[in-house]
């Protein structure tokens, strides 16, 4: 197994951020390899994200059309939000559904942890599953342009397999909480 590079320096070359969360944080760092280059390398620090599938039963799920500014089109996601500081990632996933969908659910269990970019950034994704739904009222951010959908998983499947679902935790969450892939053992969390 590779031994890990060593830093040598660090700049910081951007942040994007609000009162609550920073989103982004973009570093230049100075590092040896373990074959004694040095080099630089550009890579990014940004929140963790949850991603919910939400069952209203086992055949129907709810999901969210919404608007992406960066591709100028309307996506089918899961709900999913960024964690925000001092905020467990269960916490911003009973947030994030009730915020963007209207539901509550009297089970939200984890799933599953992934990191999206390995190779540019630290970031995971936590994966939950929810269920045992009450309906209530949304309350959508100021970028969140968004309609809820109720979604029978036969045809999300269908929509998947016809290429019409671009969003990719979408599709992760899907792959682990609506083909019966059965998850076993913990990964170690930090």
């Amino acid at each position: 197994m590779a031994k890990g590079w060593k830093r040598l320096s660090r700049k910081k070359v951007f942040e994007a951020r609000d009162s609550k969360t920073v989103y982004l944080e973009l570093f230049q760092d100075t590092v040896r390899t373990t074959n004694g280059r040095t080099l630089r390398y550009t890579h990014y620090s940004s929140s963790d994200v949850v991603v919910v599938v939400p069952f209203l039963d086992a055949s129907r799920i709810v999901m969210i059309q919404q608007y992406r500014y960066p591709l100028g089109k309307v996506l089918l996601e899961f709900p999913a939000g960024h964690v925000e500081k001092n905020e467990s990632p269960l916490a911003t996933a009973m947030r994030e559904l009730q915020e963007e969908t209207g539901y509550r659910a009297k089970k939200v269990e984890h799933v599953y942890d992934y990191h999206p970019s390995v190779s540019k950034s630290r970031q995971t994704v936590h994966v939950f599953r929810a269920t045992g739904l009450a309906d209530g009222k949304t309350d959508h951010d100021s970028t969140e342009d968004i309609n809820v959908e109720i979604v029978k998983v036969r045809d999300l499947a269908k929509m998947i397999l016809e290429k019409k679902v671009e969003n990719a935790g979408t599709l992760v969450a899907y792959l682990l909480c609506c083909t019966g892939m059965k998850i076993s053992g913990k990964r170690g969390r930090k």
